[in-house]
């Protein structure tokens, strides 16, 4: 397991800001020029803007890099490419019209793809005629096998990375298909999949199911070493469902407004009442400092779960927002001293590429 782990908040940051960030933004440095190469003007546009807009998310994902020990370097290279498909085919996803689950699931067979190493590529533009991103995505899909067998623990984590790619695959077709059929194939599934998050409502599973959280974790393990197929169950069920729920409820959280003005689903709007939302955040949270418990690197999870609070809640849609600003202050108590301190410094993640 990984070693030299920092267990308190200073540390964290202090390793963060030295070490995991200026990887990360390198790597995004890299997909930016890859993108800028297209020759497609609308792909290419939406490529470099998917990777300037949604760079927060390879920045908190770094953080994960301290696990990885002296394999800082290919966890970061994986992390960074897996993430950039995530959301560059977010964006194709969103800029379609045809609102095709064939399509959709076609684009997204990329993510599988990059956990198998020695497999084919597939043709995820099958659905897309005359679609032609000079080779962007199969790049990305190259850059993360390249990275994945430098991890010494690759195989024992392999199939629960999968499992939690599934998930976030399904999530993004249903998510994706015409706006009338959403809502309910998204709680068919949650029903599908109920024995597996007893206490959670559908619309918190959804949260669930969009976070690639475990599979990160999971990767900066295999990274560092040698890694039990137990282990790596263990980590799994710990992030999923519960941390990866929490992630993504503070990301609707702060969304709210602009989903609203988007006529986009947003699942904290489900809550009946601002005091169901803030019950609900506490019983989630409970949850899922109850499993991440007992992992190895325990201090250093639990860290990770009251940094979620803090990078969520001190974004600027929440600042601009007073009631949004309100209900913050009662959610960020759930992360404790630690969560407000994180709040306080987190200045360096919202600096650009």
């Amino acid at each position: 397991m990984a070693k030299s782990t920092p267990s308190n908040p200073v540390r964290i940051l202090q390793r963060a800001k030295k070490e995991t960030l200026p990887k990360a933004h390198k790597q995004l440095e890299f997909w930016k020029n890859e993108g800028q190469k297209i020759r497609d003007k609308e792909i290419r546009e939406q490529a470099v803007w998917t990777v300037s807009d949604k760079t927060f998310h390879c920045e908190g994902g770094s953080i994960l890099a301290l696990l990885a020990g002296d394999n800082q370097d290919p966890y970061i290279q994986f992390m960074v490419g897996y993430q950039s498909i995530c959301d560059y085919l977010d964006t194709l996803c969103d800029k379609n019209d045809s609102h095709n689950p064939d399509d959709f699931r076609a684009l997204h067979q990329a993510l599988l793809d990059s956990l198998e190493p020695h497999g084919q590529i597939g043709d995820y533009y099958q659905y897309r005629p005359n679609f032609d991103d000079d080779g962007y995505l199969e790049k990305m899909v190259t850059r993360c096998r390249e990275a994945i067998v430098k991890f010494p623990g690759f195989s024992s984590v392999k199939e629960d990375m999968k499992e939690v790619s599934q998930y976030y695959i399904d999530f993004q077709v249903y998510k994706h298909v015409e706006e009338d059929q959403r809502e309910g194939l998204l709680y068919n599934y949650y029903v599908e999949n109920q024995d597996l998050v007893p206490g959670m409502r559908w619309y918190e599973f959804s949260c669930a199911v969009a976070s690639t959280l475990a599979l990160y974790c999971l990767a900066a393990y295999a990274a560092e070493g040698p890694i039990t197929k137990e282990d790596s169950t263990r980590i799994k069920e710990a992030y999923f469902p519960w941390m990866q729920g929490l992630h993504i409820m503070l990301d609707y959280f702060i969304d709210q407004e602009e989903d609203l003005q988007e006529n986009e689903m947003n699942f904290v709007a489900y809550y009946e009442s601002k005091n169901d939302m803030l019950d609900r955040f506490k019983y989630i949270d409970h949850e899922a400092t109850k499993r991440l418990k007992g992992l190895p690197d325990e201090k250093f999870h639990l860290m990770i779960k009251k940094g979620l609070y803090a990078l969520y809640l001190s974004d600027g849609k929440v600042r601009e927002n007073e009631a949004y600003k309100k209900d913050a202050k009662e959610i960020i108590k759930l992360g404790g001293k630690q969560a407000s301190f994180f709040f306080q410094n987190l200045w360096m993640f919202k600096r650009t590429v």
